[in-house]
């Protein structure tokens, strides 16, 4: 399992025409460990404007535009704030905007976290601002990770390029005339086979690059669960597919994910969790899309920022969301929509007929449900060890005409958790 430390300072001055700062970061650290048999022979062993596209490209059909979070700020006064931060980190202008509202730090807070939400691509605004208190007024100043100066007055535009070079290419890889599901499916494999888990950001107490955001992700490829979250968003919306990012906690530490919405059901998706960075050599999907009740076991979802009073929010330490659906899908949880499911050992002909299509398929991998009805430790021991999967892998071939022809002998690896056993599949 994985451990993730996602800490939040704040200094706050509460005084007419104080310059308050908000600093924010986040980091994580992560380990998983998998059981691994061996099977031989016949006796086993075991919408808001988005700037992800140039001018002269044309739009993608597809393309979705988030604006959950703008939609769901608590105030006209901090929808007119968005708009404004909008203008300014776009071409990621410096200097102090006012708006003509006393705004708390919560508020400012809420509101430059939900623009960060609806707009992953624009990876260089930082979360950490400065504002000043007028009493009847409210004077922000942004930061950015990437910003023109004097001695490169083009740093943005050639960032902005490479991302966007970058993002055309992975959506431009996509599976053609594919289902939500299925390129959501990409998006997160093409993260896990290409981001990896970024441990240095974990030990460092401060930001030192881009490894909370999407540019960290897709061209750095290196990240922490933030980036990993908002590189995720920002494909899947690229591609037509509604995704939000979301925050909370991960077996107790502070953590990002993403819920995504198919036929109108919001599902939980963690990439990061899924990444195991080779500590496997088989995928693993144990956190995609998986029913909020199983979920939650691990994950626990922030609140929202119209749900915590000042005080309580100035004695936290964490974040909070600005827009967090309930979700209720079960149908597209990877484990029971993309493999077969075995109910009775005697009862095999789905099994085998389903690793015959993967061998016919060129599949690298076969994974299989043992059903909760059974318990998972003797059913599986059964499987490998009296032989069961040996016979099963048998009658693929023969189903095949021994065309592919899968060797009987292959690794495995077993996850109680999710009562999943994936097969290495062996073609001889």
């Amino acid at each position: 399992m994985r451990n993730f430390k996602f800490t939040k300072r704040k200094n706050i001055i509460k005084s007419t025409s104080a310059i308050v700062s908000i600093l924010l970061s986040a980091v994580m650290l992560c380990s998983c460990n998998f059981g691994l048999d061996r099977i031989l022979g016949n006796k086993p062993t075991e919408s808001v404007q988005t700037t992800t596209e140039s001018e002269t490209e044309p739009k993608p059909e597809r393309k979705v535009e988030t604006s959950y979070s703008y939609d769901n700020l608590s105030s006209d006064k901090l929808r007119e704030l968005y708009k404004k931060i909008d203008e300014y980190a776009e071409i990621a202008a410096v200097g102090y905007f006012t708006i003509d509202a006393p705004l708390s730090t919560k508020q400012l807070e809420e509101t430059v976290e939900a623009y960060k939400n609806d707009h992953p691509e624009v990876f260089w605004l930082k979360s950490d601002f400065q504002y000043i208190d007028n009493y009847d007024s409210t004077s922000l100043f942004l930061n950015y990770s990437v910003q023109p100066d004097n001695s490169d007055p083009d740093r943005l535009k050639k960032a902005k390029e490479k991302f966007n070079k970058t993002v055309d290419k992975i959506v431009d890889g996509a599976p053609k005339n594919a289902t939500d599901y299925e390129l959501e499916l990409y998006v997160n494999d093409y993260l896990v086979d290409n981001c990896v888990y970024d441990k240095e950001a974990v030990e460092s107490d401060e930001l030192i690059g881009h490894e909370n955001d999407a540019y960290g992700a897709l061209v750095d490829k290196k990240a922490v669960c933030e980036g990993y979250s908002r590189a995720f968003q920002l494909l899947c919306n690229r591609l037509g597919v509604d995704c939000i990012s979301i925050t909370g906690s991960g077996d107790g530490e502070s953590h990002a994910w993403n819920n995504v919405k198919l036929d109108g059901e919001w599902y939980e998706v963690d990439v990061t969790w899924n990444d195991t960075d080779g500590d496997t050599e088989i995928p693993i999907y144990n956190y995609f899309n998986v029913p909020s009740d199983k979920f939650s076991e691990t994950h626990i979802t922030s609140p929202l920022y119209s749900e915590v009073s000042l005080s309580e929010y100035v004695n936290s330490d964490y974040y909070y969301n600005v827009f967090a659906p309930v979700c209720t899908g079960t149908k597209y949880y990877y484990y029971s929509y993309s493999c077969v499911t075995v109910y009775d050992i005697y009862d095999s002909e789905e099994v085998t007929n389903a690793i015959a299509q993967a061998a016919k398929d060129g599949e690298e991998y076969f994974a299989f449900v043992i059903d909760e009805s059974l318990d998972f430790d003797t059913t599986a021991d059964q499987i490998i060890y009296d032989g069961y999967l040996a016979d099963w892998i048998a009658n693929a071939n023969l189903a095949n005409w021994y065309n592919p022809t899968l060797n009987e002998e292959c690794y495995l690896y077993r996850s109680e958790g999710v009562n999943v056993i994936t097969l290495i599949l062996e073609y001889i």
